[in-house]
């Protein structure tokens, strides 16, 4: 169990707070508490954290539930769908900055601190894309995933070029994007080509690693569902505007069904 204590006074809970880290869960597979201790040590203490619990057993409710920190706000749903849960943490989120979360992960405890940084030298940007170290399911490290100077404009139609639960993203430019609209496994690929169409979205990357991504078998990542979810947004774009760039994308995506997913 967590055993952090908040160190916050009454007033300031009550000032919106610059971030507000979402996260969505449904099950513990054993990394819950742990996840959510790496958020509550962050060095940087002006956040909330709002936690979605959906379709989850009660004792897991409770056992989040029996956590007091004030920078807690914790919903229960009975919709088991990401995106209906997303929506309604950033909906329900008071911050200018939403910081996706996973709940398998692990948060590096300057996370927040070196965000606020690097926003803070770029206040115009949008979207704050950071690097992640890869750990499996011990907790080991095995590799990196460093992003910096892409065109992700240009890469969406090859590959995700974000890591969703390592992102920043202005709270505003989601709502005025509708939110997340589409997926069951790929829910925020279909963000990324909405807000790709929109010139005036400023992304900036970073080679920080916002995060440590678990690898674990119990992970959507890589299924057939999470590949043709993408091809049917390529496919999307394509029937709305017929043009070489968005065939290049159909073309792209759809084998990768076949050849690239988990069987």
């Amino acid at each position: 169990m967590i055993t952090v204590g908040a160190d916050m006074d009454d007033s300031t809970v009550n000032e919106p707070p610059f971030f507000s880290i979402v996260m969505c869960c449904n099950r513990d597979e054993g990394y819950l508490h742990d996840a959510i201790e790496s958020v509550l040590m962050q060095t940087y203490r002006s956040f909330e954290f709002v936690i979605v619990l959906n379709r989850c057993a009660d004792v897991l409710y409770e056992s989040v539930a029996a956590l007091k920190d004030p920078r807690i706000s914790l919903f229960r749903t009975e919709i088991g769908q990401l995106s209906f849960n997303l929506n309604l943490g950033v909906n329900q989120a008071r911050g200018k900055y939403i910081v996706r979360f996973d709940s398998d992960d692990i948060c590096h405890v300057d996370r927040l601190l070196e965000s606020y940084s690097i926003i803070q030298n770029n206040p115009d940007v949008d979207i704050l894309a950071g690097s992640c170290r890869i750990i499996d399911s011990t907790g080991s490290v095995i590799g990196t995933r460093l992003l910096g100077g892409k065109n992700w404009r240009s890469q969406i139609k090859y590959s995700n070029p974000f890591i969703h639960p390592a992102m920043v993203i202005r709270r505003d430019l989601i709502l005025s994007s509708r939110g997340y609209l589409g997926g069951f496994q790929s829910e925020d690929y279909d963000l990324w080509i909405r807000l790709a169409k929109r010139p005036d979205v400023k992304c900036l990357f970073t080679p920080f690693p916002m995060i440590d991504y678990r690898i674990s078998d119990s992970q959507s990542k890589g299924s057939r569902q999470a590949y043709a979810e993408v091809a049917s947004y390529f496919l999307r774009e394509f029937l709305m505007k017929p043009s070489f760039s968005n065939i290049v994308g159909v073309i792209l995506s759809i084998p990768k069904v076949f050849f690239k997913s988990k069987r």
